[in-house]
């Protein structure tokens, strides 16, 4: 089968590389055995991915220039049917098992990324989603879509682009590596300061699609460049396949990434195309046959594993059989895909035909995931005897009050990084509320209280980042290389030199700082802290000292427990799944792990005599659930907004 499969491709592809198609089986099983196996440096599969892609379609591109033979027409419809077949299969099934088995704000986000998914920019999306009010990765069952949205973002200016200045053919390659060393170099000024953004933006991504483009036109064009490599095709090619096994092997997730370290899977892949099919590496390892297998069937398999993982995760827990089960799955859709969708719809008769209805599906299934989006997932799904107690409960994601319609014209306003919201923009802020997540979900509360003294609370900060000034950096999984500083020191610049503001809160998640997770440098005194325990208590008291000494009242509010399960997975069946996870609500224990942090707070307190609020008095017999079955958590760590308004009428400072 498999031999009859790549006869055909040679027929209809006689430039067919079966050694590329290894390669990108070494990207798709590095990829799923970083998402299911934790092989360390898996996830740099897909920049080689991105090298691969970049250097095929650029090769058909530049042939139908040179030969005059270049449709924008044809190449589009080329691309909706290589894309789109496996493509809506996934996001349909997913819309379809979603509707089964997820609670309403889940399925309301999975809306919203099978809309951005089939409008190849879930990127973007992704981009926007790193707070509060966000879930975490595992349960975002269309995460991986981010590499297609730049891929296509890519193929829609690289033609035009490739078009437009093919009349300049001898500066063309010139002008394509500027561009590339500009993405390249964006990339690594950037990556220090918004990893998050360096991860996801195209501009800081497109130069490892140009590498591929780039070598594709000197190996059409610019034969003579490469003679030195192939005369040298073993070693070269050893070279690219040792930088490769090297960035899968010992290049880790908490890393500066993509940045200078992505050079390494950049440049493994470039050489090892470059080389050419006559390498020992091409023959003997690349073109083995189970390699070119999964090559084949590289796409399909990317598309598949990631959302069959995070269902199995979302519905057990981690159980590793079913993890492995799930793999097996993935690779057995894949070769279906492949198989029975794939191969007949872009090859054949019809294709104009083909190409409209698959757009027509896509704009179809855009839609509906989009109205999922906006009708928060349907709670009618929900049974009924649910569904007013979650319908409580998602208030805290879904159903803010109107202040918090002022994000982005806080951040407008006042600047921010992420988390901005005002009471009322328009009279100044006469309180600061800064910290992470866990300062964010103390805002309604504090902000009703607070209103009803007449003042006007503006929550500042920024996911996963602690409210210390100097701070330069805070490096922690998923979302590497988090530069605080960067993305914090205006806002306390903001705070500082704001007469209107008189108090400022501070608050953050008591775990967050004590592990070796993150690594701490002083911006400020050039100093980098190896127990991150001294480095919370000299940062956090130079923070408060600063904001005392520019005339600020600041309150240090005590962090809440982190609870032993999720408990919404805890209290409620899934629709269409009548299982919750084994966890008892009546014993759901809230975790007490407040050694260090209560050390921390004595300590602070002693040298800058802050103000706390100790939440602890309030929280005996009413958390996590209160008397009339309420819950005041909406997840193991966060406060629902019932459970922020609770510290409404129990928040008492001194003026």
């Amino acid at each position: 089968m498999l031999e009859m499969i790549k006869k055909h491709i040679q027929l209809t592809h006689p430039k067919y590389r079966p050694d590329i198609d290894g390669l990108r089986a070494i990207a798709v099983i590095s990829v799923v055995g970083f998402h299911a196996f934790g092989v360390r440096g898996g996830f740099t599969g897909v920049d080689i991915f991105f090298v691969i892609s970049g250097f095929l379609i650029s090769t058909i591109i530049f042939e139908n220039l040179e030969k005059k033979t270049f449709s924008f027409n044809e190449f589009y419809q080329r691309r909706i049917r290589r894309i789109f077949p496996s493509l809506l299969l996934v996001l349909i099934t997913c819309l379809v098992f979603g509707w089964l088995v997820l609670f309403p704000d889940e399925y309301g986000q999975l809306g919203k990324h099978v809309a951005s998914g089939a409008g190849f920019v879930s990127n973007l999306i992704l981009w926007s989603e790193s707070g509060y009010f966000d879930v975490v990765s595992e349960k975002k069952p269309l995460l991986h879509l981010w590499s297609l949205g730049i891929e296509e973002q890519f193929y829609f200016l690289w033609p035009i682009f490739g078009w437009l200045l093919w009349k300049f053919r001898t500066h063309f390659l010139w002008m394509a590596l500027v561009i590339a060393g500009i993405s390249f170099g964006l990339n690594v000024w950037l990556v220090g300061a918004d990893s998050i953004a360096t991860f996801y933006s195209p501009l800081t991504r497109f130069w490892e699609l140009l590498a591929g483009g780039c070598l594709a036109h000197i190996s059409l064009f610019n034969k003579e460049l490469l003679t030195p490599v192939k005369r040298n095709a073993n070693f070269f090619s050893a070279i690219g396949l040792t930088l490769i096994i090297i960035s899968i092997s010992f290049l880790r997730k908490d890393i500066a990434f993509p940045g200078w370290w992505a050079v390494l899977p950049v440049l493994g892949a470039t050489l090892l195309i470059i080389s050419g099919p006559e390498s020992w590496v091409a023959r003997k390892v690349l073109s083995a046959r189970v390699l070119v297998w999964f090559g084949l069937i590289s796409f399909p398999l990317y598309l598949w594993h990631w959302p069959l993982l995070t269902f199995v995760r979302i519905l057990s827990d981690h159980s590793r059989v079913l993890i492995n089960t799930s793999v097996l799955i993935s690779i057995l859709f894949a070769w279906l895909s492949y198989r029975l969708v794939e191969r007949p719809i872009r090859y054949g008769k019809n294709q104009t035909t083909k190409s409209v209805v698959l757009l027509a599906l896509m704009l179809i299934v855009a839609a509906c995931g989009f109205i999922t989006y906006k009708v928060a997932g349907f709670e009618f799904r929900i049974d009924d005897g649910q569904q007013g107690h979650l319908s409580r409960m998602y208030r805290s994601q879904l159903e803010w009050p109107e202040t918090y319609n002022h994000t982005d014209a806080c951040i407008a306003k006042y600047g921010g990084d992420q988390y901005c919201l005002i009471n009322d923009i328009s009279r100044p802020p006469t309180a600061a509320l800064i910290g992470d997540s866990h300062a964010n979900h103390f805002y309604p509360g504090l902000q009703k209280y607070l209103q009803q003294k007449k003042g006007n609370l503006i929550l500042l900060g920024s996911g996963a980042c602690p409210p210390f000034f100097e701070i330069e950096r805070v490096t922690k999984p998923p979302a590497p290389n988090f530069n605080c500083y960067n993305r914090t020191a205006s806002l306390y610049q903001y705070v500082l030199n704001d007469p209107s503001i008189k108090m400022v809160f501070i608050a953050f998640h008591h775990t967050l700082t004590f592990g070796d997770d993150f690594i701490f440098e002083d911006k400020l005194h050039e100093l980098k802290f190896v127990n991150n325990y001294q480095a919370t208590v000299d940062s956090l008291t130079r923070t408060i000292l600063m904001l005392q000494k520019n005339g600020k009242k600041v309150v240090l509010i005590y962090d809440m427990p982190d609870l032993t399960a999720d408990i919404k997975e805890c209290t409620f069946e899934r629709p269409h799944f009548s299982q919750k996870k084994k966890c008892n609500l009546d014993k759901l224990s809230m975790v007490k792990d407040f050694e260090l942090y209560d050390k921390m707070i004595s300590e602070v307190q002693k040298n800058t005599k802050v103000q706390i609020f100790d939440t602890r008095p309030y929280i005996n017999g009413a958390f996590p659930v209160d008397s009339e079955g309420n819950l005041n958590y909406r997840d193991s760590t966060h406060l629902s907004y019932r459970g922020s308004l609770y510290f409404s009428d129990k928040f008492n400072f001194d003026e």
